[in-house]
């Protein structure tokens, strides 16, 4: 979204109207019900039931669990079907490729892939029904459906320590080695205990305005969380619950109170142009992640909801629609993108500057491939975003599987992908 310059923007929606209506969504919960909830089962069998944050970070529903995937999903969803003619297509699809070599499907092209990467996994808690641990970095996630899927390391969420506000022992916290199994439940309306209130706010960024609950340094989201920096007489620890407004400033950022008092602070990523960004997070479209140098201020508000439930959260599917090519052939049924994302809750990364989004598919009605530097995105809601910098916007997409109905699989170099609409 190219926000700096709304009245000349190709935008059907101006992005900005989505944080506007925030407030007033069908997707908020009203109360505690987007607080994490769950029970957490040890390996010697003891048992806490509570509201979960992890490690020092995420607490709600809608905030993004990260890790790797470990399986080659092919296995799962192709291994029965017709395949030869992938190898002649990915073949095609890029000499350095052919030259060098991969494996895909368990066909050997080669002996190394230059440039390959593991695949990250990202859903949102809400998500998710069921995590088995399998060792220190091993997770057995199982999602709303019943599917199942292994994932391993890739990012702090992976062997963090659990803190959960127990109903009957306030709170604990687990060490992850320990755990045996975490199961999420539906949060009641009211909690008793709960670790605090959300962040909320509404910003000025160079590329617009925006409003809705958010994490800052992309971890503090609960207003009881400590914003740190140095001022001219010392350290400094504040509550974001006395904070009204932060405003980047010279080195560092003006802070104001909610008593009107303002304190310069610097040294401290909290502050300084090493913050990880401000993420606002919106149920239409998903987390949009503005950086530092987009950055301008924020001023704080206080919240009754807490953001979406549980159950706000649909059963998963697999991704199907139709990808249309540039050699104007059309193909429907089962889509795998990027030879990876195979259900709706998966995310698509893009950039816009030093904006970042994080879409599930879920939002997303259709896409259009930019030949070489980004995509055009549609979602279902109308906006559009003009994304790019990603492996699931730009040419570094490993292309598009598509699996007929007639069980012919039909591989799709990126660069031949015209638009993919999804059902």
């Amino acid at each position: 979204m190219r926000a700096s310059n709304m009245a000349n923007s190709k935008l059907l929606t101006p992005f900005l109207m989505v944080f506007v209506l925030l407030a007033s969504t069908l997707l908020l919960a009203d109360g505690d019900e987007g607080f994490i909830y769950g029970k957490i089962t040890m390996d010697n069998g003891n048992v806490y039931q509570g509201v979960i944050r992890w490690g020092d970070e995420e607490a709600f529903w809608d905030d993004m669990f990260n890790s790797t995937k470990v399986d080659n999903v092919f296995d799962e969803y192709l291994h029965d079907l017709d395949i030869d003619d992938l190898e002649d297509d990915i073949y095609a699809e890029n000499d350095r490729k052919r030259d060098r070599g991969w494996r895909i499907f368990n066909i050997r092209i080669g002996d190394h892939r230059p440039g390959y990467t593991d695949h990250q996994f990202k859903c949102r808690f809400g998500d998710i029904k069921k995590m088995r641990l399998r060792g220190s970095q091993s997770v057995l996630l199982t999602f709303k459906n019943g599917e199942e899927m292994r994932i391993s390391g890739g990012s702090n969420d992976i062997g963090a320590s659990l803190l959960i506000m127990d109903d009957e022992l306030d709170e604990v916290k687990l060490k992850w080695r320990r755990i045996d199994t975490i199961e999420f439940l539906p949060t009641p309306k009211r909690l008793k205990n709960k670790f605090g209130s959300p962040l909320y706010g509404e910003a000025e960024t160079r590329r617009g305005r925006f409003k809705g609950f958010i994490q800052w340094d992309n971890d503090e989201c609960l207003a009881s969380d400590i914003l740190d920096g140095d001022s001219e007489d010392g350290d400094m620890k504040i509550r974001f619950e006395n904070i009204r407004s932060i405003e980047k400033y010279r080195r560092g950022s003006l802070v104001t109170l909610k008593s009107g008092r303002e304190i310069y602070l610097t040294g401290s990523n909290d502050v300084n142009s090493e913050n990880r960004g401000l993420v606002i997070k919106d149920p239409e479209v998903g987390r949009v992640l503005v950086g530092w140098r987009d950055f301008e201020e924020i001023t704080f508000h206080d919240v009754k909801e807490s953001g979406p439930s549980y159950d706000d959260f649909t059963r998963p599917n697999v991704l199907s629609g139709v990808v249309r090519t540039r050699d104007d052939e059309t193909f429907s049924g089962r889509i795998i993108y990027d030879l990876d994302e195979v259900y709706d809750l998966e995310i698509l990364d893009g950039e816009d500057g030093r904006t970042k989004y994080l879409i599930p598919f879920r939002n997303i009605k259709s896409i259009v491939p930019d030949r070489r530097y980004g995509s055009r995105i549609i979602l279902r809601n109308g906006d559009e975003l003009e994304l790019e910098d990603a492996r699931d916007v730009d040419e570094e997409n490993d292309g598009i599987v598509v699996w007929e109905k007639n069980e012919k699989v039909k591989y799709i170099p990126w660069r031949k992908v015209q638009e993919i609409v999804f059902n």
